[in-house]
């Protein structure tokens, strides 16, 4: 209830400074506009702080809702978790699938991992000597296509005693 009283009070003196800052601005008395301004001012700045303070408090009201309802639930959650499994490699037991085939997987797996890595050395040992064999195979390839050192225009002593004698 004081609350409201206090913003009642705060609307009527933004109200009333804000008609009297015109008064005195018709009235062509500066000092006073400048006082009621100042008021207009104050009055403006104290409402809009107790507007804001009154949606921080709803929206701190929010989240403490919002903590007890998520205790709820992390509580609700823990009283109703299945039992701790403390057996984690169950089919490493002699009891499971009849004891037979239960370290089948663990093997592959473990065999994947060794290929892959053979995989990877052979892939990185090729990389490393590919190179020279095959620029030497490209070279041979394309031998023929090589223009000659000469180039392809003979010499001007060459194309004189090609086309013979001239009188």
């Amino acid at each position: 209830m004081a609350g409201k009283i206090a913003k009642l009070f705060g609307l009527i003196v933004l109200a009333a400074s804000g008609a009297y800052v015109f008064v005195y601005l018709y009235r062509w008395e500066w000092n006073r506009a400048l006082i009621a301004a100042a008021f207009f001012l104050a009055a403006e700045v104290a409402l809009m702080g107790s507007a804001v303070l009154e949606r921080l408090r709803r929206l701190d009201a929010k989240l403490d809702d919002a903590a007890h309802r998520t205790d709820v639930a992390r509580r609700h959650l823990q009283a109703t978790a299945p039992p701790a499994r403390n057996d984690h490699f169950a089919w490493l037991s002699p009891s499971s699938n009849g004891g037979e085939m239960n370290v089948f997987v663990p093997v592959l797996l473990g065999a994947g991992v060794i290929l892959s890595g053979l995989a990877w050395l052979v892939e990185r040992i090729s990389r490393a000597t590919a190179g020279a064999v095959m620029e030497d195979a490209l070279a041979q390839r394309l031998g023929p296509l090589v223009l000659p050192s000469a180039g392809l225009v003979p010499a001007p002593a060459t194309v004189a005693l090609l086309d013979g004698p001239t009188s």
